[in-house]
């Protein structure tokens, strides 16, 4: 189920930056840890981020 959809573009570096209706709704804060996974099979892949409390 999705909760809020943003686009976004990857830049030159190779970034993508989350936007702020994301971050305001995830509560995620400058400097906050966040896991990202690619999951999904074939073509139909997902990219997902996590909130993490610190690294392993």
């Amino acid at each position: 189920m999705t909760l809020v959809r943003a686009f976004s573009k990857v830049d030159e570096q190779g970034k993508i930056a989350i936007p702020a209706n994301i971050l305001t709704q995830a509560k995620l804060k400058p400097g906050q840890v966040v896991e990202i996974k690619l999951t999904g099979a074939g073509k139909a892949k997902t990219l997902v981020v996590s909130q993490r409390g610190s690294f392993r």
